[in-house]
């Protein structure tokens, strides 16, 4: 099962560079690690394909005495929010429709806006699907852990290393592992059809 320390010790070995027993050591490593892991997991997540595990729908907090502009209602956004996916009806209502307007993102949905810390539409109530921080590496696939560890080796190349040309050949190899863990991500998703029950939805 991996852990934050396994998998930074898989960037650090992908470089050649002495492993570590924790994040807290007084090590290079481990300040390096400290450093970059965190951003470096939250881009992944954020820039990458829908991962199907860090996938969520949460019903939207409405913010009252905010000016919405053009819009009638204002959101409080999730802490956890890496990137929107749709804004679609709590109740699940008419779900599937599409209505006119600049829809924002790939997904179906209803029309928003963001700014700041809030999202505004004209729905209500609203739920949001998106894409959501998530810090336990127990619930990554094993190729997502291999797509983040060389990410993490192209981060970590530079201040470890000061090697140009190792910071390019683990960049290079981010991209292909990525690439191997959207597919097989995706691949996961058709033969699930994409069903995800109340029950999972809720224990994400």
């Amino acid at each position: 099962m991996a852990s934050t320390v396994s998998i930074c010790n898989l960037a650090l070995g992908h470089l050649g560079a002495d492993k570590i027993d924790a994040l807290s050591e007084a090590s290079t490593e481990a300040r390096a690690c400290n450093r970059f892991y965190g951003q470096t997991l939250d881009a992944l997540l954020a820039a990458g394909p829908p991962w199907r595990f860090a996938r969520h729908e949460a019903v939207l907090a409405e913010v009252s005495g905010v000016a919405a502009g053009r819009w009638a209602h204002a959101y409080a956004l999730p802490v956890d929010l890496l990137r929107v996916r749709a804004v679609r009806p709590a109740d699940g209502a008419l779900a599937g429709v599409l209505l006119p307007g600049d829809l924002r993102g790939a997904e179906d949905g209803y029309p928003y806006e963001l700014f700041g810390d809030r999202l505004f539409t004209d729905l209500s109530p609203a739920a949001l699907r998106y894409i959501r921080r998530v810090d336990d590496p127990s619930k990554f696939p094993p190729l997502f852990v291999e797509a983040l560890s060389w990410h993490l080796a192209a981060r970590l190349a530079m201040p470890l290393t000061r090697d140009a040309g190792q910071r390019q050949a683990a960049f290079q190899m981010a991209l292909q592992t990525q690439a191997a863990a959207s597919a097989a991500d995706a691949n996961d998703e058709r033969n699930t059809g994409g069903f995800l029950s109340d029950y999972e939805r809720v224990r994400q």
